[in-house]
């Protein structure tokens, strides 16, 4: 299975609310929806060089505690890195893939807006729990299941700490 995509959800606190920083999508793959921040890794690129890019390309954001949190896999085919990070608050810049907005997590949870698999996955990346694998199956572009994993402890490498 190849994994060359990363994705990282970025949270901050605003009176007693918590938020994701979320990205409306123009282009496929899930044009029209709401996701985390990321893409694909670049030739030459480690994991977290791809994700800092990543980051500081579509928010324009420094961000702290960027955290290894699992991986996210499709129909065994392939899958993403997934990391979370905690705002330094700074300012937003536009994005060439979408629109940025800070949401409730609440509403990130619920809405029907949002990439169908990050309901199975957002809470348990933004615990401390060891990392894992949620695999998800699809069938004709519908998410039928998703099944954590354990994963081995790789996550001390894939962890940025600033």
């Amino acid at each position: 299975m190849e994994i060359i995509y990363n994705i990282c959800f970025i949270t901050r606190t605003r009176s007693t609310e918590d938020e994701v920083l979320m990205l409306f999508r123009k282009k496929e793959p899930n044009r029209h929806k709401w996701n985390g921040i990321g893409g694909k890794i670049e030739q030459g690129e480690t994991i977290l060089e791809s994700m800092e890019r990543e980051i500081l390309e579509e928010t324009g954001l420094r961000v702290k505690r960027l955290t290894f949190r699992g991986l996210v896999t499709w129909n065994q085919t392939g899958g993403m890195y997934v990391y979370r990070a905690e705002d330094t608050g700074g300012r937003l810049s536009t994005c060439d893939e979408g629109k940025l907005a800070w949401k409730p997590y609440q509403w990130v949870m619920e809405a029907d807006e949002v990439v169908s698999n990050i309901k199975y996955y957002l809470s348990d990346i933004l615990l401390d729990d060891p990392p894992q694998e949620f695999a998800c199956i699809y069938e004709n572009d519908q998410l039928i299941s998703v099944k954590k994993k354990h994963l081995p402890h790789v996550a001390r490498k894939l962890t940025l700490n600033h």
